[in-house]
């Protein structure tokens, strides 16, 4: 499933943005993340998102032709390209697995992100574009099912 984000991510980037992504090396500090959900049959892998507003701002420049945007529309903005991310991972995926059945969660903000990260993460893809950095990880099983417990 990595590879397929990783398709996702280079996607987005080259194909929509007409940036190139690369490879970061340091994560930086103060985030805003957002959590969406691949289901492979009746797995849910779920999928944060970590991106400098200073990322977003190149993104809603090339997208919304936008300098400045409010709070909400940073958020709206970040829960768009999430989906937009693991959305093209999800086609992907559908593309080499026919025999499994993929279907995407409704992405959703988790706030201000700061490090140390809240989250325990595997898979972890840390990028940059235009020298500013974003990250995408999935979150370990084991946080995720932690989290479902406490929800009952």
């Amino acid at each position: 499933m990595k590879e397929a984000v990783e398709y996702g991510i280079n996607v987005f980037c080259k194909d929509i943005l007409d940036l190139k992504p690369n490879m970061a090396k340091i994560l930086g500090n103060n985030f805003y993340g957002a959590s969406i959900q691949i289901y492979e049959n009746s797995t849910e892998i779920n999928w944060i998102l970590l991106f400098k507003k200073d990322t977003l701002k190149i993104v809603a420049q090339i997208l919304l032709f936008e300098n400045n945007l409010s709070e909400e529309e940073y958020i709206d903005l970040l829960k768009e390209v999430s989906n937009q991310i693991i959305g093209i991972a999800k086609v992907r995926l559908e593309e080499k697995n026919q025999n499994k059945t993929y279907k995407l969660g409704t992405p959703k903000f988790l706030g201000h992100i700061s490090t140390p990260i809240p989250f325990e993460l595997e898979n972890k893809l840390l990028y940059k574009v235009k020298n500013r950095t974003f990250l995408i990880a999935e979150e370990t099983q084991v946080r995720q099912n932690k989290k479902r417990v406490e929800e009952k």
